[in-house]
C-alpha cells in the first residue's frame, strides 16, 4: 500500500513539474512576442530627406565677358565723334556685361552691348555725313585716315625734309607737318593751300597756324573748343593760341588719340612737330606748358 501511494505521489509531482515547465515556456514566448511588438511599435520612422534649395550655377561662363567688354570699348576710340549720350550708353552696357553672373545674363548683356555699339557707330557716321555736306571747296571728304596717321607717326621724329623741307629754324614746322598729314590722307593742293616741296615754296595756309585756320573756315569746317570735346576724333587738326603770347594763333597739331572717360570729358592727345611728340595731352599743353590758352579743333570731314 505504501508503494502505491509513493508511485501516485511521484506521478503527480512529475505531471506538475512538466505542466509548470510547459506553462513557463508559453509565458516566456508570449513575453518575447510582446516585447518584439512593443519594440516594433515604438521604432521612430526616419525623417524624409529635405529637397535642397536651388543655388545659382557656379559653372564658368563660356564667354570671356571682360574681353568682350574691352573689345566693345574700342568702338569709343574709333568713333569718339559720336554724341556723348550714345557713348555713355555703350559704356554702361559694358559694365553690365562684365558683371553678368550666368550664361543667360551674359548673352542678354552682350546683345545690349552690340546694340549700343551700333548706335555709337550710326551717330558718328551721321555726324560725319553732316559735316561733309556742310563743307565747301574742292578738298575730298573722308579720305584715308589710316594713311594720314601712319605718315605722321613715321615722320614725327624722322622729318621728311627731302620732300617738304623743315621750317623749325624759321618759326616752326608744326603747320607744315600737319599739312603733310592731310596730303597723305588724300587732300590735294589748290591755289590757296600748297607747297612745291622745297623750302619757301609753300603758301602761308600750308606753313602757318593762323592762315591755316582761316583756310579751314573758308572750307566751312566746324570746330570744337577745350570746353566741348564731344565731337573730336583722330585726324582732326587743332589750332592753338598760347595765352601768354597774345591773341594770334601759335601752334598746329593733329589729334592722335581720344580716350573716353566715364563721367568726364574725353582725354585728347596730339601729334606734332615743334616740341616733337606723338601723344601730347591737350590740357597739359594748354594749362601746364602754357597759360590761359585756347584751341580750335577743326573736324576734318
Amino acid at each position: 500500500m505504501a508503494s502505491v501511494v509513493a508511485l501516485v505521489l511521484v506521478a503527480t509531482l512529475t505531471t506538475g513539474v512538466l505542466g509548470f515547465l510547459r506553462s513557463l515556456e508559453a509565458h516566456t514566448a508570449a513575453a518575447a512576442t510582446s516585447v518584439a511588438d512593443r519594440v516594433a511599435a515604438s521604432t521612430i520612422a526616419p525623417e524624409p530627406t529635405p529637397t535642397p534649395t536651388p543655388t545659382p550655377s557656379t559653372a564658368p561662363l563660356t564667354v570671356d565677358t571682360a574681353a568682350a567688354a574691352d573689345a566693345a570699348l574700342a568702338v569709343l576710340a574709333d568713333y569718339s565723334d559720336a554724341a556723348r549720350g550714345t557713348e555713355d550708353a555703350l559704356y554702361e552696357a559694358t559694365v553690365a556685361l562684365r558683371a553678368a553672373p550666368t550664361e543667360a545674363e551674359a548673352t542678354a548683356a552682350q546683345a545690349a552691348v552690340d546694340a549700343a555699339a551700333a548706335a555709337v557707330r550710326a551717330d558718328a557716321e551721321a555726324y560725319r555725313a553732316q559735316i561733309a555736306a556742310d563743307a565747301t571747296g574742292d578738298q575730298p571728304t573722308g579720305g584715308d585716315l589710316g594713311a594720314q596717321m601712319a605718315y605722321l607717326h613715321a615722320h614725327v621724329f624722322d622729318y621728311n625734309t627731302a620732300e617738304w623741307g623743315d621750317y623749325n629754324p624759321y618759326g616752326g614746322d608744326c603747320t607744315n607737318f600737319a599739312s603733310q598729314g592731310l596730303i597723305a590722307r588724300g587732300w590735294s593742293v589748290d591755289d590757296t593751300w600748297y607747297s612745291r616741296g622745297k623750302m619757301w615754296t609753300a603758301s602761308k595756309p600750308w606753313i602757318a597756324s593762323a592762315p591755316m585756320a582761316a583756310y579751314f573756315d573758308d572750307l566751312g569746317f566746324t570746330y570744337a573748343t577745350e570746353d566741348d570735346l564731344d565731337r573730336v576724333r583722330v585726324g582732326d587738326v587743332g589750332i592753338f593760341n598760347w595765352g601768354e603770347t597774345g591773341p594770334s594763333a601759335d601752334h598746329t597739331m593733329t589729334v592722335s588719340k581720344v580716350d573716353y572717360v566715364a563721367g568726364g570729358a574725353p582725354i585728347v592727345y596730339f601729334i606734332s612737330h615743334n616740341y616733337d611728340g606723338d601723344y601730347r595731352e591737350l590740357t597739359h599743353a594748354l594749362y601746364t606748358e602754357h597759360s590761359d590758352s585756347t584751341v580750335r579743333i577743326y573736324s576734318i570731314p
